[in-house]
């Protein structure tokens, strides 16, 4: 099998692109290396969080092996102990921002009182909608394997004109499948850049794969990862 397998879209818009890997790594880098070719090009937009120089919509990834979660490229150099300190975070379902600090000031910013974190996903997934939704999720697929309703939801569905905040969640769901005793995850995501978001969000997704795998006393099967707005900012261009 080849390292990559990839549909490239059928317009210049750079829409419904997919990327088919084996492992998160590879399909880092070759997300990373299309989107750099895209600044190369001179791709330049503006957003609130800086030029952007790198833009797929629809992006699709489809990992064969999520157990091989880690970006390991040297581009990227993902620190580890944060990586690992987020995804205990996210178990705890504290969204205390003293929480996370230990590990990253990252989060300060993005509070709105200095206090809690609207987009932490455990305490989206355990708490903030008066039932536990990965409880949910495991009794759904227990009573019937073939589900197609074992779905979380992290991003409410609020009006974020009228009550902005820093911290809108990037993530909009989880869905989970059992198909030939093997469990499959694909998550939707609004938008995700590529050097912060995606390494972070891959690691904790298929580390929630795995978990929820483990529970259901099932294998491990595919990780597809949707992001709206897949993107580079001109500040993590490598050079």
């Amino acid at each position: 099998m080849e390292k990559y397998e990839v549909n490239q879209g059928t317009n210049n818009l750079n829409i419904g692109c997919k990327c088919h890997a084996q492992t998160v790594n590879d399909a880092w880098e070759y997300w990373y290396k299309n989107l750099a070719e895209q600044a190369r090009l001179g791709k330049n937009d503006t957003s609130r969080d800086g030029a952007v120089v790198g833009e797929y919509l629809n992006a699709i990834t489809v990992v064969d092996d999520p157990t091989r979660f880690i970006v390991t490229s040297p581009i990227r150099n993902m620190p580890m102990r944060y990586a690992v300190g987020e995804l205990l975070w996210y178990l705890s379902g504290n969204n205390k921002l003293k929480a996370i600090q230990n590990f990253t000031s990252a989060w300060n910013r993005m509070s709105d009182n200095g206090e809690t974190v609207n987009s932490n996903y455990g305490h989206k997934i355990h708490h903030y909608y008066g039932f536990d939704q990965w409880e949910y999720v495991k009794k759904c697929l227990q009573k019937d394997k073939n589900s197609r309703q074992a779905v979380i939801h992290i991003r409410p569905a609020e009006d974020y004109i009228e009550n902005p905040t820093k911290d809108m969640p990037c993530t909009v769901s989880l869905q989970f499948f059992i198909r030939d005793n093997r469990l499959h995850l694909t998550v939707y995501m609004r938008s995700n850049d590529i050097w912060m978001g995606f390494p972070y969000d891959c690691f904790n997704f298929c580390a929630f794969l795995v978990k929820m795998a483990m529970e259901l006393d099932v294998e491990v099967g595919t990780y597809t990862h949707i992001a709206g707005s897949l993107h580079l900012y001109e500040r993590n261009l490598v050079k």
